[in-house]
């Protein structure tokens, strides 16, 4: 009988895999939004607040949709980030290599919650949905930071 599947299991850092799955799955969300606004040639981002004729006014001939196609390239790598912590290949890899970047993202999502829905509560901006998006982006992010580190 083969003891590696057994091991595999009982590594704390496996349960990682759906969150991390589910966190890859919610972060490609990001992505379609910011490549589909690029397209259009708009700011912002799908349930966020309107982004005014002055911020456009601030950008040059096709420098918004460049922001745009950057944004998505970050959304892009998040997402390899948490196919990444998926593998089994990531429990053998040392924690250090992928907790901060993790964290990071649990940290960014999370601020992007609290600013999102505050400024929407303070001010009615709009972005409640987008902030929503990020709480929920948080929770896979923190699922992923948390089983992670629990391994070894």
């Amino acid at each position: 009988m083969d003891p590696r599947p057994a091991r595999a299991a009982a590594d704390p850092r496996s349960r990682a895999t759906p969150w991390a799955v589910a966190a890859a799955s919610w972060s490609l969300l990001y992505v379609v939004s910011k490549v589909e606004y690029a397209l259009a040639g708009r700011l912002g981002v799908t349930g966020g607040p309107e982004v005014g004729a002055a911020s456009y006014a601030a950008h040059g001939p096709g420098e918004v949709a460049a922001a745009q196609w950057a944004n998505a390239g970050v959304g892009l790598v998040v997402v390899l980030l948490f196919a990444a912590c998926a593998l089994p290949a990531a429990r053998r890899a040392p924690r250090w290599l992928s907790l901060p970047p993790v964290g990071a993202v649990a940290l960014m999502a999370t601020v992007g919650a609290v600013v999102m829905v505050g400024r929407d509560v303070f001010t009615g901006s709009g972005g409640t949905p987008f902030g929503l998006y990020c709480l929920v982006w948080a929770v896979l992010s923190a699922g992923v930071l948390v089983t992670l580190a629990r391994g070894r």
